[in-house]
């Protein structure tokens, strides 16, 4: 399989991550309006509950496959062993998991119980995923083109067929399908490109404590990143499912494109760890931490200072609170992307395995300890307060982990310079805001004129101040 430069990954993850952001752009303000936050957030709790079991069925591969795979990529027998004894241990366990699945289902689900079994194509879709073989190669542009292009058939479906509120489970149907189709369509690919060979017992074996570990944090990961929806449906109501999930989606798109970053350099950091080249993993999470801050911090004013009229805008008035708890959410821009530095460039290539899953223990029982005392009295907020404490509390502990491997002096100075250049587009996007008008010509100006002044004032700060960063820019544009 012919491996693609960082620089195609890059370009290939960013136009896919576009699509994946223009998609909902285009869809959201529609279901906010056709499906309704009862609806809404009726599908938001029964997908999060599905969500459980697709965890459970990858077993922690999507991480341990694409390093293992990427350490592998250059010897073919052992790269053909290593896919096909993980496929199996992956198959077994995601057919087991379907299983539970429908029985639970028609065992326990009284309400919505038509969604629950249309969500059971998501489950199986886990069955058939293997795209942590695809990012382990550094062949993203397989995987990009042929979900883009169902992504776009969802989109395209959703219009022509949801038309009310009685239409969510076509909605269902059409998300979880998808998912299933994204997955089919790559394995002929994965088995022309990796063929069948015979392996042992001892194959198999090898790989079970990496996943089992790994599997741990992926399971508290969802603990804090999925189950405070499933606990505000519980002790809240399914309309503040649905505007936190809304306002959730907003802030995770700039966080969405800072691990596009993590993604692309992970198998190289990979190799770079099994390679003993600690100094080319610093370099890279020094470029890694730049990039992160720069969007997170941007994302973290910009939200702040237009989130009450972009909800209104974009998702109508019934939307509002929206506005609020982006706002409220809008520091996870900027700590996710710091985690995501950390753990995909560092401590995963390096087989900080225990310390990985200590800090995403830790996240989960901070993010239920919140959301479980103040969920019954703040509602959306209290889910709000438990994300942000989760999420800060593993940032955390992963940099004091990684402390010695991490440039505290470039990191504080880049913070620091992208705070004051995010406050000065904050004051220019509210100065701005007094002179138009609250609608969507009005927003569209207040975004616009907040991207041009932050992104002029960070070109002036690396030409006077981030040398690195500018040889680094400069050079790929003269190797176009």
């Amino acid at each position: 399989m012919k491996k693609q430069s960082l620089t195609q990954n890059l370009i290939f993850q960013f136009l896919y991550q576009g699509v994946m952001l223009v998609i909902p752009l285009i869809l959201s303000p529609y279901l906010s309006r056709t499906l309704q936050e009862t609806a809404l957030g009726e599908y938001t709790y029964v997908h999060s509950i599905a969500y459980y079991f697709v965890v459970a069925a990858n077993l922690g591969i999507l991480k341990h496959g694409q390093r293992v795979i990427s350490q592998s990529a250059n010897d073919e027998i052992r790269l053909r062993k290593t896919f096909w004894s993980l496929f199996s241990i992956h198959a077994i366990v995601s057919a087991i998991v379907f299983a539970v699945y429908i029985l639970l289902v028609s065992l326990m689900a009284n309400d919505n119980s038509d969604l629950f079994y249309i969500e059971s194509l998501y489950v199986l879709s886990a069955l058939f995923d293997v795209t942590w073989l695809f990012y382990g190669l550094e062949n993203f542009k397989s995987v990009v083109i042929k979900n883009a292009g169902i992504k776009l058939l969802e989109c395209i479906l959703v219009f022509c067929f949801v038309k009310s509120a009685s239409d969510v489970w076509i909605y269902t149907l059409i998300t979880a399908g998808g998912l299933l189709a994204g997955q089919l369509v790559m394995i002929p690919q994965a088995i022309r490109s990796v063929k069948p060979i015979t392996f042992s017992k001892k194959d198999v074996l090898i790989h079970m404590k990496p996943m089992l570990l790994l599997s741990i944090t992926v399971i508290a990961s969802t603990l804090y990143t999925v189950f405070d929806k499933t606990l505000l449906g519980l002790m809240s109501s399914k309309e503040d499912v649905a505007f936190y999930d809304y306002a959730n989606r907003i802030v995770h798109l700039p966080a969405t494109f800072i691990m596009v970053i993590g993604t692309v350099l992970f198998p190289r950091a990979c190799r770079l760890a099994a390679q003993g080249d600690t100094e080319g993993q610093k370099r890279f999470m020094n470029y890694s931490f730049f990039f992160s801050v720069f969007i997170g911090v941007g994302a973290m004013f910009g939200l702040t200072a237009v989130g009450e009229l972009l909800a209104v805008v974009y998702y109508g008035k019934s939307f509002a609170i929206c506005g609020r708890a982006m706002m409220a959410l809008s520091p996870m821009a900027l700590l996710i992307g710091t985690g995501d530095v950390v753990r995909t460039q560092y401590m995963i290539p390096n087989g900080l395995d225990k310390q990985y899953t200590i800090s995403i223990v830790l996240n989960a029982v901070a993010n239920l300890i919140f959301s479980i005392v103040l969920i019954p009295v703040l509602g959306i907020y209290g889910a709000i307060v438990g994300t942000l404490v989760a999420e800060l509390s593993g940032v955390c502990f992963q940099v004091v982990c990684c402390r010695k491997h991490i440039d505290f002096k470039n990191m504080a100075k880049n913070i620091i310079s992208f705070m004051i250049i995010g406050l000065i587009m904050f004051g220019t996007i509210k100065v701005v805001g007094l002179w138009t008008s609250e609608n969507l010509v009005g927003l569209v100006v207040q975004i616009a004129l907040g991207l041009i002044s932050y992104t002029a004032m960070t070109v002036v700060y690396v030409l006077l101040f981030e040398k690195n960063v500018k040889n680094l820019l400069m050079s790929k544009l003269r190797s176009k």
